[in-house]
């Protein structure tokens, strides 16, 4: 449990900020399906470790659900990309997949959009395409015919693809979830509630979960839109977890017990610009696939009651004071390079390293 000082943060993605190399890069269409195919075991692989990290209590059961649902969308949404782009190689799709290869690896948010923008015509394009029966039928009579069966085939990538779309809950640039009574108990009035998002200026993901207590009468079931909107302006900016507690304990209806935040990459690869300790640390990894992905878990909770203005008094403020903001590093890395780490990452940083075997089981 470490307090983590602004003035000792390390830059490891340092060629955007100093305004050198690409912040997008297109893949090759052939690469594309194995780079979605990859990452999604590997968002997979991250919600084992989340698992482990709330049974060593770093992350509370509420943060802990909400990132895991969060990571289940972010998988889907990878794989229908793997669909939606693999279709390149019938020349069906155009559009190339861009990742961010400096600040996250990751694909690029514009790509989620397009893929927002396919579900909204998804039911449209399906009514106009045969249904699977029809689609086996002619793709038979043209074999029969003595010809190949090509656009029955294309046909067929299209309904997959618009079928599945249509049933995955696309990753949003910021989402609100529902808020969740923490206890069974009558009257008792702990709450928590999460929202999720992206990180726009260094294309990461992050999911927070707020525990609050509420006060003077205010119940979820009939404030909620009062909740909302708290909830809107603490995503308006990427503030630090004190600094949300600040804004939460302007609201007089609240109390903050606590607040969490896990933030998703950065991920390192073979199409990442990748500096000279991630590189190292990757020819470690002898003969397999290099790759590295981040996670931070941040935690902050009230300790005791502040000094009231005279503000505080009269609008029946009962401001908290915040501790300090703790950190927990996660890195999961194939097994050869977490025998090359130990426990630290490539600069040498206490971090809790999680080496993936070939089976998919995590060593710590």
């Amino acid at each position: 449990m470490t307090e983590e000082p602004s003035a000792t943060i390390i830059n490891r993605h340092p060629l955007q900020a100093a305004g050198a190399g690409q912040n997008s890069r297109m893949l090759p269409d052939e690469a594309v399906v194995g780079y979605c195919d990859a990452l999604g075991d590997r968002l997979g692989w991250l919600a084992k470790a989340l698992a482990e990290e709330q049974k060593a209590g770093r992350i509370s059961i509420a943060g802990y659900g909400a990132a895991q649902a969060f990571l289940h969308e972010l998988r889907a949404t990878v794989l229908v990309l793997a669909l939606k782009h693999g279709r390149q190689l019938m020349e069906i799709e155009p559009v190339p997949l861009t990742i961010d290869p400096t600040e996250s690896g990751m694909p690029t948010f514009k790509d989620f959009w397009m893929l927002r923008d396919d579900r909204d015509h998804a039911e449209e394009q399906l009514k106009q395409i045969p249904d699977r029966a029809a689609l086996i039928e002619q793709a038979r009579d043209a074999i029969y015919n003595g010809r190949r069966p090509v656009k029955q085939q294309i046909l067929w990538l299209q309904r997959a693809y618009m079928e599945r779309l249509a049933a995955t809950p696309v990753v949003a640039d910021f989402r609100q979830g529902e808020p969740a009574n923490l206890s069974a108990k009558k009257g008792d009035r702990l709450y928590a509630i999460s929202w999720t998002g992206v990180i726009h200026s260094v294309n990461l993901f992050e999911c927070v979960t707020l525990h609050f207590e509420e006060r003077g009468g205010w119940h979820v079931t009939g404030g909620i839109g009062e909740l909302r909107a708290l909830v809107d302006d603490l995503a308006g900016g990427h503030h630090t977890l004190p600094e949300m507690i600040g804004l939460i304990n302007e609201a007089p209806w609240i109390v903050p017990r606590a607040i969490e935040r896990v933030t998703i990459g950065p991920y390192h690869h073979g199409w990442t610009e990748n500096d000279e300790l991630v590189q190292k640390a990757f020819d470690a990894g002898h003969n397999g696939e290099p790759w590295m992905l981040r996670a931070k878990i941040e935690r902050a909770a009230t300790t005791k009651p502040a000094k009231r203005s005279k503000m505080d008094v009269l609008f029946g403020r009962e401001p908290m004071e915040a501790g300090p903001s703790v950190f927990y590093r996660l890195l999961l890395v194939p097994l050869a390079i977490k025998q090359f780490l130990g426990d630290a990452d490539e600069d040498g940083q206490p971090c809790t390293v999680y080496g993936v075997t070939k089976q998919g089981d995590l060593v710590c």
